[in-house]
């Protein structure tokens, strides 16, 4: 059993161990050692990064009560001097321990309860049993608040094994999943405790040392709610890199960042009344061109390959076909646009051809997907070669 030096100094960084075992990880050497300051990957936590003997910890692994330290060159033997890379041991003390007091701070005020932690390398999530509807932007914000409360007071930390009496005596928020090591947040002496939660993750002396937590949202996961989150110097980064998008945003709209959102809300509703405009005017020209196409073609099915104006082929197409049925005609359009081929079909509403087994079958012949109703299809491939062809074979299934 390796001797795990990070459950009582999260601070601990630096340190001497013997290597007990040589061992082959993923094909890269691997050494396990009688004592550890490096902390495995579990409970939703990376694992450490460092050194040692200089050799590269580029993972570390629990392998049934052993620490594996996975290495990146060979591997030392004898005494060993082992060195934790701090600012990531520091980052991860940060947002578990700022999960702690955000999953508290959501149970106490919103009554949602955490079940599941992931420390990613940008950002982290907790998985709540409440639905998203619950969790609108002011209970957030009351949240968030409340677990910057518990940050900003600098209560104690305590990670430490208890007893079963004294475990049995706790308010713990979930029962130990193993072992009976507790997260104690307050002065359990006083009657002052915030939170009690086992875990066995590293965790700072005093809730300050997480900085500041920031919500950043909430999605619906399952029946429940996913919450993304940052901590401490995240905090920092996430801000920074928010005034960066908020500043591009304003230039591109030319107005100042304040003014973004109102900016951005005008800007959406003129595409709108663009788009609008725009369908009108493809309309118009679909009823044109339905015109011209009756006028032009022989009795039977009017088959074409056409150019699409602005909004697209598959509108366009769409509406031309739309508007020869309207005239009792049965529709066979084609067009290509950026090097693939659409496909219309359509015909008046009745009796009559199965137009979406028909449609299917030439999407198929270009190597695309289609289908529809009976009276209206429509499909594409990227085979625009062949859309000729495809064309004239499902005229020729109607005649």
């Amino acid at each position: 059993m390796t001797e795990r030096l990070y459950l009582s100094d999260s601070g601990l960084l630096d340190f001497e161990a013997e290597v007990v075992r040589v061992a082959v990880h993923d094909g890269r050497p691997a050494v396990v050692l009688d004592r550890t300051a490096f902390y495995p990957e579990s409970g939703g936590q990376p694992a450490d990064r460092g050194t040692l003997a200089g050799v590269p910890v580029v993972d570390v692994v629990d392998a049934g009560g052993e620490v594996l330290h996975v290495l990146g060159g060979d591997a030392p033997a004898g005494r060993v001097a082992g060195r934790v890379e701090p600012g990531r041991r520091r980052d991860h003390v940060q947002q578990h321990h700022g999960q702690h007091l955000l999953s508290a701070a959501f149970e106490a005020r919103a009554g949602a309860r955490t079940l599941s932690f992931h420390l990613g390398e940008e950002t982290d999530t907790i998985d709540l049993d409440v639905p998203v509807a619950s969790l609108g932007p002011a209970v957030l914000r009351e949240v968030e608040a409340a677990a910057n409360g518990l940050v900003f007071r600098d209560l104690p930390v305590t990670a430490r094994e208890l007893s079963a009496e004294e475990l049995a005596r706790l308010p713990l928020r979930k029962p130990p999943a193993k072992g009976s090591r507790v997260v104690l947040v307050g002065d359990l002496a006083k009657g002052e405790l915030e939170d009690a939660s086992p875990c066995g993750g590293t965790h700072p002396r005093r809730t300050g040392e997480v900085g500041a937590i920031a919500v950043l949202r909430a999605q619906k996961w399952g029946d429940g709610t996913r919450v993304e989150f940052v901590c401490g110097a995240r905090v920092v980064r996430a801000l920074a890199a928010a005034g960066e998008r908020l500043l591009r945003a304003g230039e591109a709209l030319r107005c100042a960042p304040a003014e973004v959102p109102d900016a951005a809300a005008r800007v959406a509703e003129e595409a709108q009344a663009r788009r609008k405009d725009a369908e009108k005017l493809a309309l118009a020209l679909a009823a044109g061109e339905a015109e011209r196409l009756a006028a032009a073609a022989a009795p039977g099915p009017v088959r074409a390959v056409l150019v699409p104006p602005a909004p697209g082929a598959p509108a366009y197409l769409k509406a031309v076909a739309a508007a020869l049925a309207a005239k009792g005609r049965v529709a066979l359009l084609g067009a290509v646009e950026e090097g693939r081929a659409h496909l219309a079909f359509a015909r008046p509403k009745g009796q009559g051809p199965h137009l979406g087994e028909l449609l299917k079958a030439a999407a198929a012949a270009i190597g695309g997907k289609g289908g529809g109703a009976p009276d209206t299809a429509q499909g594409s491939g990227p085979d625009a070669a062949k859309l000729d062809a495809a064309l004239d074979a499902a005229r020729a299934s109607l005649t």
